[in-house]
């Protein structure tokens, strides 16, 4: 037992941390939250050093219902990340805006105690639940800014459309737990190689839930209106943090299912990613609101993703489910997550930068006009992520696809490859666009100044993350693929 809680001590200090923010909350009465910015940073500080008593810890926990190994440690390193980098710009909009959201700060804490728990589960009521602790706690972020009407209509949507995916979901566990009599991960392996049409189904409905979360085409229409409705930090929170914590929580169930998974999700998978790149990226074309270009952009994103599960998934049809080929695009995909959202954080935290308050959002593309001669610093960091998200070396988001697109190949779908290539040079179109507003028009009047040393700092950090793992990323990678390997050496 005490084995047991020295490997859940991250989520331990999470989850009483958000009850410590609460409680300070309730009894420091002050207009300010700086000591509640404070404490949330230390909390999530002290998850990271938590994070490294675990390893050690490399077993199933709580009778099968959690597991510890290099792969949790690498996806909840991530999300503490996320979450870091999220309040630092909360906190920094909240300071220029005079107006504070104190429910803001246990709302994150809960929210990435969700997808670290989403990573770690073997079970899937305990699956469900770090689901709906994550979800419930984004809902309520999406809709925080109750003086804006896009604000609460973003989280009312997003609370409709959820439900309804996570009924789906629920369902397809029930079946799962019809055919097995348990909700155990480690049962589902002996029903999933006798296949049957309940399992079938049952592996069908995980994928539409599941494809929910990450904004999977047909199951991304709720993406633009969410992403423009919520604060520009909230909305790089979901677009990174939710979309690792669905996959990871993807990955694990694809290990553990593959012969049935295979079966059902391969085909399915292979053209639902070419439909969501395609129809992102064209319609991102259309856009002149960054945040809305920004969500279809999520979309094609995720198109890339499941390019990597796909590959995943491809060298089990001859059962080599330990195969360099599986173990490269396993690393592949979680070293995708990494670059995801160091481009992504970095482009929200500089529109977070650049709104006055949190009454306005700097989310009209034709107003970063001339913004490389009034704040060059912050428009040198923007352009690097746009270059990053187009996949244009030597940055990060080339080395992702790189990798995403080798395995690909190795995995002999070479059409698929093609395929995701082109969709990557039809997105520099959009992404080039913003470059040459900042950089090739002169300032006006309307065009945004942006005043924040802290959110200024972070993204100029991360823009040197950016290039400085494009230009070496086999470490990074290296992590990656160790990590994907404990899978199978865990629950």
């Amino acid at each position: 037992m005490t084995a047991n809680l020295m490997a859940i001590l991250p989520y331990l200090v999470l989850a009483g941390g958000a009850l410590l923010v609460m409680l300070v909350d309730s009894f420091v009465k002050s207009m300010r939250k700086d000591h509640l910015s404070n404490l949330s940073l230390l909390v999530l500080l002290g998850s990271l050093v938590a994070q490294q008593f675990t390893q050690q810890y490399s077993s199933d926990l709580f009778a099968g219902l959690l597991a510890t190994s290099k792969f949790t440690f690498y996806m909840n390193t991530l999300f503490v990340a996320i979450a870091l980098l999220t309040v630092n710009y909360a906190s920094s909009l909240y300071s220029r805006s005079s107006s504070f959201s104190s429910e803001f700060y246990p709302l994150i804490l809960l929210a990435t105690l969700g997808m670290c728990l989403m990573a770690a589960a073997t079970d899937m009521l305990v699956l469900f639940i770090a689901i709906e602790m994550m979800s419930m706690a984004v809902y309520l972020m999406v809709a925080g800014n109750r003086k804006s009407i896009k604000s609460v209509e973003a989280g009312f949507k997003y609370l409709i459309l959820g439900a309804f995916a996570s009924a789906i979901l629920l369902m397809g566990m029930a079946l799962l737990y019809g055919q097995t009599g348990s909700t155990l991960y480690s049962s589902f392996a002996a029903v999933s190689s006798s296949g049957g049409l309940m399992t079938s189904l049952a592996v069908g409905l995980l994928l539409i839930g599941f494809g929910f979360k990450i904004a999977m085409v047909p199951f991304h229409m709720w993406t633009p209106d969410v992403y423009d409705g919520a604060p520009s930090h909230i909305t790089g929170f979901m677009a990174t943090g939710v979309k690792a914590a669905a996959m990871a929580a993807m990955i694990r169930i694809v290990w553990v299912l593959i012969p049935q998974v295979s079966v059902v999700w391969a085909p399915l998978i292979g053209v639902l990613a070419v439909l969501t790149m395609t129809i992102g990226n064209l319609v991102a074309l259309a856009q002149s609101n960054i945040k809305r270009m920004l969500a279809w952009s999520s979309i094609a994103h995720a198109g890339y993703l499941l390019l990597g599960l796909m590959t995943l998934l491809k060298p089990t049809s001859d059962s080599a489910v330990l195969s360099v080929v599986a173990d490269n695009a396993g690393g592949a995909l979680l070293f995708y997550l990494l670059a995801y959202a160091v481009m992504n954080l970095g482009a929200f935290g500089i529109i977070s930068y650049l709104a006055k308050n949190r009454g306005e959002e700097a989310d009209n593309i034709e107003r970063y006009a001339g913004l490389s001669r009034t704040r060059p610093l912050v428009a040198a960091s923007l352009a690097i992520f746009m270059f990053s998200l187009a996949g244009i070396p030597p940055t990060i988001g080339f080395a992702g696809k790189f990798y995403i697109f080798e395995g690909v190949v190795k995995a002999g779908m070479i059409p698929l490859a093609i395929w995701g290539v082109v969709n990557s040079l039809l997105s520099a179109y959009y992404y080039l666009r913003i470059i040459i507003v900042m950089y090739m028009k002169d300032p006006e009047e309307s065009s945004y100044k942006g005043s924040s040393w802290e959110t200024a700092f972070a993204t100029s950090v991360l823009a040197i993350i950016s290039v400085l793992l494009g230009v070496i990323p086999a470490p990074i990678r290296d992590v990656a693929v160790a990590a994907f390997k404990s899978l199978g050496q865990s629950g």
